[in-house]
C-alpha cells in the first residue's frame, strides 16, 4: 500500500521569547494507507504534539512531513485548512461537543464552512450517525447522552466528510470499560471494513493493542516501532 504519511527527521520546539523548549528530536516513520497505528508514550513524551503536527493543527520546526506525497511545510494557511477539513477527522478525549445542541446539529458542524450544499448536509450527517449506531438519538441533546454515546457522536462528526485519515486522541480516556470497548470496536470497523487509516494516541496498552502497529515515544524520541503480535479484535454489534 502507498504511504499516506511520511515523516523524516521531524523536529518540534516551542519558543518563549529567547527560550527554546525542544519536544520532538528527529522522528522518522511512515504510515501506509489503511493502517491502524497506535502512538504510545508517557506524559511529556511528545505523542500529542506529534498527532497535532500530523493532523495539521501545529507546524514542525525541522525535518519533513509528507501527506499523500505533499510537503506540508510548503502549504499556506488556506491550503492547510482545506487539507484539515477534507483529509482528516479528529476524535478527542473530551468529546468537544456543543452541550445544548442536538446530535444531528453536532455532527453537521464540520459542514458549516464547507462547500457541501445545505440540501445534502442532513443526509450526510444521518449516514454518519447511523454508522455509529445512534440513529435513535438523532434529536437528543448531547448533554442528554452517556459518555460512550457522546464519543460515538464525536466519531460520527469526524466521519461526516469521509476523510481518509482519522486521528483519535485518548478516545477511551473518559469512558468506562464497556463504552471504551464499543468505541474501539467502531474504530476497528472503520479501519478494517471501511478502509480508513486510523492513528490512535493512547497511554493504555490494552487500547493500543487494538491497532496493528504500535510506535512508542519517550522524551521526544522514537523508542520502538513494532507490529502487534496478539491484536485485540473486537466482535459484536456496533449498534448497541
Amino acid at each position: 500500500m502507498p504511504d499516506v504519511i511520511k515523516v523524516e527527521d521531524l523536529k518540534k520546539s516551542y519558543f518563549n521569547e529567547e527560550l527554546e523548549t525542544p519536544v520532538l528530536h528527529g522522528i522518522s516513520f511512515t504510515v501506509p494507507k489503511g493502517q491502524f497505528l497506535s502512538i504510545m508514550g508517557p506524559s511529556g513524551s511528545g505523542k500529542s504534539t506529534l498527532m497535532h503536527i500530523l493532523g495539521f493543527l501545529d507546524g514542525l520546526t525541522g525535518g519533513r512531513y509528507l501527506f499523500e506525497d505533499k510537503d506540508v511545510s510548503t502549504l499556506d494557511e488556506d491550503q492547510l485548512a482545506r487539507m484539515r477539513g477534507e483529509n482528516v477527522g479528529f476524535i478527542f478525549q473530551a468529546f468537544n461537543l456543543l452541550p445544548k445542541t442536538s446530535v444531528l446539529d453536532n455532527v453537521m458542524l464540520p459542514l458549516l464552512y464547507s462547500d457541501v450544499p445545505a440540501s445534502k448536509r442532513k443526509a450526510l450527517a444521518m449516514e454518519a450517525i447511523e454508522s455509529v449506531g445512534l440513529g435513535h438519538r438523532v434529536n437528543n441533546l448531547s448533554n442528554q447522552l452517556s459518555g460512550g454515546e457522546r464519543q460515538r457522536v464525536a466519531i460520527a462528526r469526524a466521519l461526516i466528510r469521509k476523510p481518509p485519515v482519522i486521528f483519535a486522541d485518548e478516545p477511551t480516556g473518559n469512558l468506562d470499560s464497556k463504552s471504551g470497548a464499543q468505541v474501539m470496536e467502531i474504530l476497528q470497523h472503520l479501519n478494517m471494513k471501511m478502509g480508513h487509516t486510523i492513528i490512535l494516541v493512547t497511554h493504555e496498552t490494552y487500547t493500543a493493542e487494538h491497532a496493528e502497529r504500535i510506535i512508542k515515544l519517550k522524551d521526544g524520541l522514537l523508542l520502538s516501532d513494532e507490529t502487534v503480535k496478539h491484536r485485540c479484535l473486537s466482535t459484536g454489534d456496533l449498534t448497541k
